[in-house]
């Protein structure tokens, strides 16, 4: 299809016109080698035949500037974002990037503001080589724009489902939940509640998934009276309601540590011990190590190393090289500490 007069050269429209790849057309904008003198010339004279304006990334060689990545994040107002943040940061210091935050929601530890699409053009516009967003809903509008915009954009820990097509990388949650049911069940727990789910979260409903996938390795089928969807920052409540049960649980698996935490002292509060009545099992390993009236015994999400993966991989794909594979997920371990223990 020719392209409008008023449509924007893109990598792609200057790789379909010259029969190259994008990752070849990059090569040549930055003068980095492994292309012949014959394609070189000939996607230069299609550079300057679709008036292709020099990307962000030359201008920045030209200058001597390093590269930024934009990180998106609803709020900095808890641990898992600060730890990615310092991951990210980290990574960035060993490939001489910058990262910029943005903050949709500052000081507030609701879910953001969505990202308009103006926004975003804006953000291509000062020479970004990229977008990061972290745990926060990705919109079609955000995606459309920056498919237009050759604007790459990769999600860490995606909350919703996403397009097979959108590039992400996070922590196998579906095996946290099994390594966290596992680790009860072989402490001769068979009453397991799970709380601070949510159906319309992503991970937590692989966390869930991999909870139930434990139950039923072991011969036990899940009980929906042990289960609360309520959301993540509600887990307390149901537990203690679930306790009032006729057989009720002897162990806890919640889907984030400072679920785990509120409900360790709604339980000491309410004169259980913790494990000696009843045992807790987080997620993340974020807080877990906070001062409490028990070490918290979680699984371990590498938030570092989540960060470092994504941020080299969007970096690449800023350059027109392709991720290895579109979703990307790390292992998790589990931390046994002093919250779990085998039933009274």
């Amino acid at each position: 299809m020719p392209r409008s007069p008023h449509e924007r050269a893109t990598l792609d429209s200057v790789a379909a016109t010259t029969g190259v790849s994008k990752a070849t057309v990059s090569k040549v904008l930055n003068d980095r080698p492994g292309v012949s003198e014959a394609t070189r010339k000939r996607v230069r004279e299609a550079l300057r035949d679709l008036q292709y304006a020099p990307t962000t990334h030359r201008i920045e060689a030209d200058s001597g500037r390093p590269r930024s990545v934009v990180v998106l994040f609803d709020t900095l107002v808890n641990l898992y974002a600060l730890k990615m943040l310092d991951g990210l940061v980290a990574e960035a210091q060993n490939q001489d990037v910058e990262i910029v935050p943005l903050v949709t929601s500052p000081l507030s530890p609701g879910p953001g503001r969505p990202l308009e699409p103006e926004r975003i053009r804006d953000l291509h516009r000062r020479g970004h080589a990229g977008l990061l967003v972290v745990t926060t809903q990705l919109s079609r509008d955000l995606l459309r724009v920056c498919s237009e915009l050759s604007f790459p954009v990769l999600a860490i820990d995606p909350v919703d489902a996403l397009d097979q097509s959108v590039v992400s990388v996070g922590s196998n949650t579906w095996g946290g939940g099994v390594q966290a049911t596992e680790h009860l069940l072989s402490l001769g727990h068979r009453r397991i509640g799970f709380v601070g789910g949510s159906s319309t979260h992503a991970g937590l409903r692989e966390r869930r998934a991999g909870y139930r996938a434990a139950l039923e390795a072991a011969g036990i089928s899940e009980d929906p009276a042990l289960v609360s969807e309520e959301g993540m920052a509600v887990a307390a409540e149901p537990a203690l309601r679930m306790l009032q049960l006729p057989d009720p649980p002897t162990a806890f698996f919640a889907s984030s540590d400072p679920g785990a935490l509120m409900l360790v002292r709604e339980l000491v509060r309410s004169g259980r011990r913790v494990p000696q009545d009843v045992s807790v099992v987080g997620y993340d390993d974020t807080y877990a190590t906070l001062p409490a009236p028990a070490q918290l015994t979680s699984v371990h999400t590498p938030l570092a190393e989540v960060g470092q993966v994504a941020l080299a991989t969007l970096l690449r794909m800023s350059e027109g090289i392709p991720p290895v594979a579109n979703h990307v997920q790390l292992s998790t371990s589990l931390v046994v500490r002093e919250t779990s223990a085998p039933p009274p």
